[in-house]
């Protein structure tokens, strides 16, 4: 007890993470909640339904992402992969809206197609390596991949929150269902935060390979698949103009705060967001 006979708790932003509990609370359809009426009355633009398909796509390689996850030591990990399971849920629900809103607006019936060759960048050659040439690199790796893995999931995430956070500020009815995502989105982080600043700290090693895995990630991940086109429009409409480009200093600065992590790698991540 405190001298005045209050009892003292941890706040919230310091205390772990509950896994069980973000099990427990997780978020599944929104479809009974979207409101997209309004979408009717003032559609989105043009390159507003191009990100929002963007979006949608990079949500549904969800499923792709944790299976090369755990083929790796990652999959040892109880506490990772209890997280992955309802991180993989959610994000399913999330697409999954996203496809609502696609349905409720004219403008992507005339999207151009998403279809094209990859961009082929020298830095992002291990990406394009087939799953099992990943899994047995990583295997070699040992348990500080899952440091790689939370930490680049993390600057996934901030990535891909700007790019919300840019949606949402296209008029009042797309911020009413962005918002709900990005709360969701803000879970995500705060486990992914904590788990790589306590691995990152720990270990010189996982410092080493996480530089190294940053410095060389196509983002948001899995754009290494995607066509050059439509990497293009990403980094442009998200992060081509001066509000895009402070948000890309956001992301190096939190990528260069992470334990170890060089400011030479942070401002590699950062120059490969901007166009």
């Amino acid at each position: 007890m405190t001298p005045n006979n209050e009892t003292t708790t941890v706040p919230p932003e310091t205390a772990g993470f509950d896994v069980r509990e973000f099990a427990r609370t997780a978020h599944g359809s929104r479809r009974g909640t979207l409101a997209l009426g309004p979408l009717a009355e003032d559609p989105l633009d043009a390159d507003s339904v191009r990100l929002v398909r963007a979006l949608r796509d990079m949500e549904r390689t969800t499923l792709r992402r944790v299976r090369d996850l755990l083929v790796t030591a990652t999959h040892k990990d109880a506490r990772v992969t209890a997280f992955l399971t309802t991180w993989m849920f959610e994000r399913f629900w999330t697409a999954d809206a996203l496809d609502a809103v696609l349905d409720a607006s004219p403008a992507a019936r005339d999207l151009p197609t998403s279809a094209g060759p990859a961009r082929r960048v020298p830095a992002e050659r291990r990406e394009r390596r087939g799953p099992v040439r990943r899994s047995l690199i990583a295997n070699v790796t040992g348990t500080q991949i899952v440091a790689v893995h939370v930490t680049t999931g993390l600057v996934d995430e901030w990535i891909t929150q700007a790019a919300y956070r840019r949606l949402a500020g296209v008029s009042p009815a797309m911020a009413s269902i962005v918002n709900p995502v990005l709360e969701t989105k803000h879970r995500h982080v705060r486990f992914l935060a904590e788990e790589a600043e306590r691995r990152l700290r720990g270990s010189a090693r996982a410092q080493r390979l996480t530089c190294r895995a940053l410095r060389h990630a196509a983002w948001p991940l899995g754009s290494v698949d995607r066509s050059g086109h439509e990497r293009t429009f990403f980094e442009r409409h998200v992060f081509g103009d001066q509000r895009g480009r402070a948000e890309a200093r956001r992301v190096r600065g939190m990528v260069a705060a992470l334990p170890g992590i060089r400011p030479g790698v942070a401002s590699t991540v950062e120059s490969r967001l901007l166009p």
